[in-house]
């Protein structure tokens, strides 16, 4: 399968470092010149990967291709361009609903919306679409955990849930930082920090989401220093920051032009 790449941005460069380190990797991926440096360092690292000269020989020559680029340009970009009635689409924009991604790759009809993160590009993390096929299920397989979820809804859910990214690497930042101030080394740190995170999120992800709150309990030795920790946060309500913070995002995405 020949897969093309329109827009070459941070989850473009996720997914195509994701599927060429794989043990079947496509054998030709197109990514398209809209970002020269992101593109040209992809050629220049995977011999199955090139650019082409613009986006329209992108479209014409793969059979699969990922729309990539920010909601702002979707339209003026792919309104331009012509796409086949057999192409396999898969879009990445943000708020965009399939049935506006349809209008803007007619002919085409086989499209899902997907949410690849940027750990796609080590073969880990969620990657949640909609609808299910079995050929996009089988791509994203290779670079994550493939998620088919039941509707756009549902997918709308998951964009608010991801908005935790930052916040998550803040909250690792001031550890850190507190850390340091406490007297720590810098460097010692931030190792530790990011160890215990990792660590702990290993844990996580090997139980099921009703157990979360039983990983805090058993972690949560009775007059232990967890248990104080806990205890702190959530008298200042600590927690409420983030389904508050999980609100908003989804209040923004409901007002958007892919309601939930």
């Amino acid at each position: 399968m020949k897969i093309g790449f329109i827009g070459t941005g941070a989850i473009t460069t996720a997914m195509v470092e994701g599927l060429c380190t794989t043990e079947n990797p496509p054998s030709d991926i197109v990514v398209s010149p809209r970002n020269k440096n992101k593109a040209e360092k992809l050629a220049a690292r995977f011999e199955n990967v090139r650019i082409a000269g613009d986006n329209q020989i992108v479209i014409d020559e793969c059979d699969c291709i990922v729309l990539a680029v920010v909601p702002q340009i979707a339209a003026p970009v792919l309104g331009a361009l012509h796409f086949r009635k057999k192409q396999q689409i898969i879009s990445v924009i943000a708020i965009k609903l399939i049935s506006e991604i349809k209008s803007l790759v007619d002919p085409a009809t086989d499209i899902i919306r997907a949410i690849p993160l940027p750990t796609a590009a080590r073969h880990m993390g969620p990657i949640a679409f909609f609808p299910y096929t079995s050929w996009a299920d089988k791509i994203f397989r290779d670079i994550g955990d493939s998620i088919a979820v039941n509707d756009e809804k549902e997918l709308g859910i998951i964009a608010a849930i991801t908005a935790l990214m930052a916040p998550y690497y803040a909250l690792m930042e001031a550890v850190c930082r507190w850390g340091v101030a406490a007297g720590m080394d810098s460097k010692a740190s931030g190792s530790y920090v990011g160890s215990m995170f990792q660590a702990i999120s290993v844990l996580a992800r090997e139980s099921s989401a009703d157990c979360f709150e039983n990983l805090a309990a058993e972690a949560s030795t009775p007059g232990g220093l967890n248990e104080q920790a806990l205890k702190e946060i959530r008298k200042q309500d600590g927690f409420d920051a983030f389904t508050k913070a999980l609100d908003v995002v989804l209040a923004r995405l409901k007002g958007s032009s892919a309601g939930c």
